[in-house]
């Protein structure tokens, strides 16, 4: 009898490798085999996943390692992702027999008046009562390792989540800084238009003195020196705004971050463009990991849906003493014990069980559906990215031929006036012409650069040099 008994339970062990449910298939959708715009080559290696790296700031890149290391909300990201991971543990152990420890130690006093079942003694006893006891839920149907799968893909998610943060985040602290650093020069180029300002309102008033001019040309002077004065301290708070932004981003207080402006006051410029694929992108951005993961997530929901139509089977056991005198606790006497099989099934629920298979699948298709729309935003995503791109270089290129143009004239015209040959007031007006250009060069390369880090950020982060095109 005992060996037919674990025969049994052998076999109920056995056929616990079923798992009902759809098997999981990670969606797939065609992208094209090349950009619109077909990006450039780059002149040289762009190290993978560092895409900073290739401005080569090294206070950019001191800026990213702080942001990885001390952002804060990164770091609850990171802490999310790691609960996630323990929700895979705490499902899994569904699968795992359950074994608790117990014991009594009481007075207790038996009824009188019942007349069943019937009584050994009557009136007051001792009771001693110490056991093991367990259970262990057969996964005969996969409802457990459904739901583990389901927490896998949970986790994943999260993880996906959090990549994109950091994604978000890196291209924010270097938009911030590329702006911080166009800013700066902007400040420059106002201060020396205030400059230039100031020397002609001096000279308009030396002849408005020696009666060459009318008081109005000096009014006017004035009001054009109080118009360039007034466009530095916009530049200031900004330049102060961007500071503080950059110290929340890698968590320091706003007076102790310290930036030091670039040397020559330029713009950090990005690499050129990758030689990427559309399907290389679609492996990498995080947020079609997430809908993928989202997918695999519902996918196994479902078998957990359809695993609650079928039968729960537990082995329940129980073994320890029960005695009334402590001296016989440990005899064979006093020893109890249960092992058993037992099975339940639902036979009748007013439909909820079906209805909620139903609900998975259509939750699944759902993100199926989401995940197509992931694809297509991702794509139209990285060609604006591109077409800005595009534009901006192509803007970058006409005006610094425009800046050069103007330089050589403001050049010739000091030239003449060394000679003797012109005016002092047309070299200002050329000085002037030059700086408005160069407030324009300096708009145009910040707007390559933030379109360069915006395409970095479209990409899902770095790249492979070695990918071919």
């Amino acid at each position: 009898m005992k060996v037919r008994r674990t025969v049994s339970v052998l076999a109920l062990v056995a056929v616990a490798g079923c798992t009902v449910g759809p098997t999981y298939v990670p969606p797939h959708t065609d992208a094209p085999s090349q950009w619109a715009v077909q990006p450039g080559t780059p002149s040289k290696p762009v190290p993978d996943e560092i895409w900073w790296a290739g401005f080569h700031d090294p206070q950019l890149s001191r800026l990213i390692h702080e942001a990885l290391t001390r952002n804060n909300d990164l770091a609850a990201a990171e802490k999310r992702v790691e609960a996630a991971r323990e929700q895979i543990r705490i499902e899994a152990a569904a699968s795992s027999p359950v074994i608790g420890l117990g014991g009594i130690a009481e007075n207790r006093r038996q009824s009188q008046t019942i007349q069943w079942p019937p009584r050994a003694s009557a009136g007051d006893y001792r009771y001693w009562s110490l056991g093991f006891d367990g259970s262990w839920e057969l996964d005969l149907f996969g409802m457990t390792r459904r739901r583990t799968e389901a927490a896998r893909a949970s986790a994943a998610e999260m993880a996906a989540q959090r990549d994109g943060f950091r994604l978000r985040l890196l291209a924010e602290v270097g938009a911030d800084y590329v702006t911080w650093c166009a800013t700066e020069a902007r400040v420059q180029v106002a201060e020396h238009r205030v400059s230039l300002a100031a020397r002609q309102r001096d000279l308009v008033t030396h002849e408005w003195t020696a009666g060459a001019r009318a008081r109005a040309d000096v009014d006017q002077a004035e009001a054009d020196l109080a118009a360039a004065q007034q466009t530095v301290p916009p530049l200031l708070a900004q330049a102060a705004h961007m500071q503080n932004a950059l110290a929340i981003l890698t968590a320091t207080t706003p007076e102790a971050m310290r930036l030091t402006p670039r040397a020559d006051l330029s713009i950090p410029m990005p690499p050129a463009r990758p030689p990427s694929l559309p399907s290389e992108m679609l492996t990498r951005r995080p947020d079609i990991q997430s809908a993928t993961f989202r997918y695999a997530r519902d996918n196994a929901e479902i078998g957990v849906a359809v695993a609650s139509l079928y039968p729960k089977v537990a082995i329940p056991l129980d073994f320890g003493v029960t005695t009334s005198t402590l001296h016989q606790a440990f005899t064979t006497a006093s020893l109890l014990w249960q092992l058993g099989v037992t099975a339940g099934e639902t036979i009748y629920a007013g439909g909820r069980r079906t209805a909620q298979i139903d609900a998975a699948r259509l939750q699944r298709d759902a993100e199926w559906l989401g995940y197509r729309q992931a694809v297509l935003n991702a794509l139209r995503d990285v060609e604006d990215r591109l077409a800005t791109v595009a534009d901006t270089e192509s803007r970058l290129s006409f005006v610094n031929r425009e800046l050069g143009a103007a330089q050589e004239q403001l050049a010739h015209a000091e030239r003449q006036y060394r000679s003797g040959e012109s005016a002092l007031f047309a070299t200002i007006a050329d000085s002037n012409a030059v700086d408005r250009i160069h407030e324009q060069a300096l708009s145009t390369r910040q707007d390559v650069s933030l379109s360069g880090i915006a395409l970095y950020k479209s990409l899902g982060g770095g790249w492979r040099t070695n990918t071919p095109p």
